[in-house]
C-alpha cells in the first residue's frame, strides 16, 4: 500500500457456489475437494486499484457487475475469495437498505450500536447524536423500534450515522436512491461538503449525471471484472458505448456492433459508434481547430463534415453543449440530406451557430452523427464526445448569475409600502 493510498485493492475476487439441489450441499460437505457437486460463479475477479486521499471515486456497470460485491469486500462486510483489501482510516459504509441496523432496537439504539462499531466512545456519540438526529429528520421515530420505519426512514438515519462518525473514508451503495427527492439533495449537498473537506468517497450509483458531476474518478466493471477506469465522463461514454450496442443487438440480431473511433477533436476526447458512418471533421470556424477563446455574447460557428452509407436511414446532426464536469447544459439535433458521392456514401457538411452566452468557464461541445428516428428514440453513428474546447470570459460590468445568459427582464409594478421608493441595482 502506497503511502498516498488510503484504499489499496489488489486481485480481488469472490466466488460463489451454486448448488442444483439442495442434497448437493450435503454431498459436498462429505466429500470435500475430492469431488465437486457446484458450479462456480465469480462475482468478482481480478479487480486492482488505489484510491488517493481525497478522491472521489464512481463505480458504474450493469446490474450484476459485481459494483456491490466490491464495496462489501471494501467495507469489511464480505470475505474475499482472492485477493486482499487494505484501507487506512475510518471507514462508514451505507451499503444495501438496514445493513447494519438491528431492527429490534429503535433509531437512538441503533445511532448508538453503530457508532460503537465504527470505534466511537459513548461520549463521543453524545456529542454527535443532535447532529444525527437533526440531519435525519425522521422526529419522535427516532424512540421508535428500526422495524417500523418505511426504507425513506431506514435512509436517513443511516445516512445520518455514516456522515456524522467523522469517517475518512466514506462508502455510498446505490440505497440514497431510495430517499425523496428533498432528501437526496440534502444528501448532496452534504457529500459535496465532505469531499471538498478531504474525506475519501466510492459512490456507486446508475444516475450517471451524477457521477459525472461528482466524481473525479470512475471504475467500470463489466461482467465481474475491472472493464476501465479513469476521468468519470470518458468511464461514462465508455458505459453508454457499450449499453448502445447492447441495444442494437437486441433491436436486430444483424445490428452493427458498437465500437470506439478516433477522436476528429481533443486528441484525449472519447468516441464511439457504428460502421455506417463517421464524423470525418468538426471544428471551429474562426481558427479551424478544436479549441478557440472568446468572450460573452461573442457569435461561435462550428463546421461538421459527415459521411454515412445507405443504411441509415433518418440521418440527423447534433451539437451539446457542457460544463466541464461534461453534464448537458443545452442542445439541438436537425436533420441532413446529404449528397451521395461515387464512394458510395451520403455526405453532408453542415454549419452550427450560437451567441456564448455563457459565463467565465471552460466548455466543451459534443458532435453526433445518428439515425434518429424521434426525439427519444436514436442510435449513435458516430458520437465525438467533447470534441471541441470553448474557453469563455465574461466582460467586466456584464452581470448574471449562473452559467448560462437568459434574457430575463424586470419590471417594477409597485412599491413594497406606499410611498417608499425601493433602491435596486447590481
Amino acid at each position: 500500500m502506497s503511502p498516498d493510498s488510503v484504499v489499496s485493492v489488489h486481485d480481488l475476487g469472490k466466488r460463489y457456489e451454486i448448488y442444483d439441489k439442495p442434497q448437493d450441499r450435503l454431498k459436498q460437505s462429505l466429500w470435500g475437494r475430492r469431488r465437486q457437486y457446484f458450479r462456480e460463479f465469480w462475482a468478482l475477479r481480478n479487480v486492482s486499484f488505489d484510491v488517493a486521499r481525497g478522491e472521489t471515486i464512481g463505480i458504474i456497470g450493469r446490474n450484476g457487475s459485481g459494483k456491490s460485491t466490491l464495496l462489501q469486500m471494501i467495507a469489511g462486510t464480505l470475505a474475499p475469495t482472492t485477493g486482499q483489501v487494505q484501507t487506512r482510516g475510518r471507514v462508514a459504509a451505507l451499503l444495501e437498505l438496514g445493513s447494519g441496523f438491528n431492527l429490534d432496537f429503535t433509531g437512538r439504539e441503533n445511532v448508538y450500536l453503530n457508532g460503537a462499531i465504527l470505534g466511537l466512545t459513548r461520549q463521543e456519540i453524545d456529542e454527535r447524536f443532535p447532529l444525527i438526529e437533526s440531519f435525519a429528520g425522521i422526529g419522535d421515530f427516532i424512540d421508535q423500534p428500526a422495524k417500523v420505519y418505511s426504507s425513506g426512514m431506514l435512509v436517513r438515519l443511516a445516512f445520518s450515522v455514516s456522515i456524522n462518525v467523522d469517517p475518512e473514508i466514506l462508502i455510498v451503495d446505490e440505497a440514497l436512491a431510495v430517499g425523496d427527492i428533498g432528501f437526496q439533495i440534502k444528501c448532496m449537498e452534504r457529500l459535496d461538503q465532505l469531499t471538498r473537506s478531504g474525506i475519501t468517497l466510492l459512490f456507486v450509483s446508475h444516475d450517471i449525471g451524477t457521477v459525472k458531476a461528482f466524481c473525479s474518478r470512475a471504475i467500470y466493471l463489466s461482467e465481474g471484472q475491472m472493464k476501465a477506469t479513469g476521468n468519470a465522463s470518458d468511464m461514462v461514454e465508455l458505459f453508454l458505448m457499450d449499453i448502445r450496442e447492447a441495444q442494437r443487438r437486441d433491436a436486430a440480431a444483424a445490428a452493427p456492433a458498437v465500437r470506439r473511433k478516433p477522436s476528429v477533436g481533443r486528441p484525449d476526447a472519447v468516441a464511439f459508434g457504428t460502421d455506417q458512418g463517421r464524423v470525418v471533421n468538426a471544428f471551429f470556424d474562426a481558427n479551424g481547430g478544436s479549441q478557440w477563446a472568446c468572450s460573452t455574447g461573442d457569435p461561435v460557428s462550428i463546421t461538421l463534415e459527415v459521411e454515412y452509407d445507405e443504411t441509415v436511414k433518418n440521418p440527423a446532426v447534433s451539437l451539446v453543449l457542457h460544463d466541464h464536469r461534461m453534464l448537458d447544459l443545452s442542445g439541438r439535433y436537425f436533420r441532413v440530406a446529404g449528397e451521395r458521392g461515387d464512394d458510395g456514401l451520403s455526405h453532408a457538411t453542415v454549419r452550427f451557430t450560437l451567441p456564448a452566452m455563457l459565463n467565465n468557464a471552460t466548455y466543451y461541445f459534443s458532435v453526433r452523427l445518428e439515425d434518429r428516428a424521434s426525439d427519444d428514440l436514436f442510435f449513435p453513428i458516430d458520437k465525438q464526445a467533447g470534441v471541441l474546447q470553448l474557453h469563455v470570459t465574461r466582460p467586466a460590468g456584464r452581470h448574471f448569475l449562473g452559467l448560462i445568459e437568459t434574457p430575463i427582464e424586470c419590471e417594477q409594478l409597485r412599491p413594497a409600502t406606499p410611498g417608499t421608493a425601493i433602491r435596486t441595482g447590481t
